[in-house]
Order: structure tokens, then sequence, then C-alpha cells
């Protein structure tokens, strides 16, 4: 919920606890399995947020300085 005011263009800024909750879940998804199912969760999560805009989803790993296993998009491909 951190990074929602951002993701959906309500804030200018990234919240730091957006950053410290996405850097926790990226260090826990360890195998492929573990990546396929959080890609999967977010995907799923974010289709309940419509105001969510991929420019700025697609932008938080970057402003994290974070390395995410898949991009963060509205429209995830989680299985590749």
């Amino acid at each position: 919920m951190s990074c929602l005011p951002y993701a959906e263009g309500d804030k200018p800024t990234i919240d730091p606890k957006c950053c410290t909750r996405l850097q926790n879940l990226v260090a826990t998804a360890t195998s492929k399995d573990d990546k396929v199912t959080t890609c999967h969760c977010l995907e799923d999560a974010f289709q309940k947020f419509p105001a969510i805009q991929d420019q700025y989803m697609k932008a938080i790993p970057n402003l994290c300085n974070l390395t995410v296993p898949f991009p963060l998009s509205k429209k995830m491909k989680c299985d590749k």
C-alpha cells in the first residue's frame, strides 16, 4: 500500500517504505517458483487498483535502487 500513491500518480516521490517492502519481497523470492508466485500475486493485486499507471510502476525498482526479477506492470508476463 505504501507504493500506491506514487504508482497512481498522486505523489511525485516514492515513499521509502515502498522500497523497503519491495526489497523484502524480492529477497524472499529466491527460487524460480517463488519468483513466479510472487509475480502472479503482484499481478493480481495490481488489477484491484485500476488507477495504477504503468509508467510509475515500471519506475519503482529503479527509484528504489533494486533489481526485480520481473517487470512491474499491469500486464506482467510472470511465466516467462
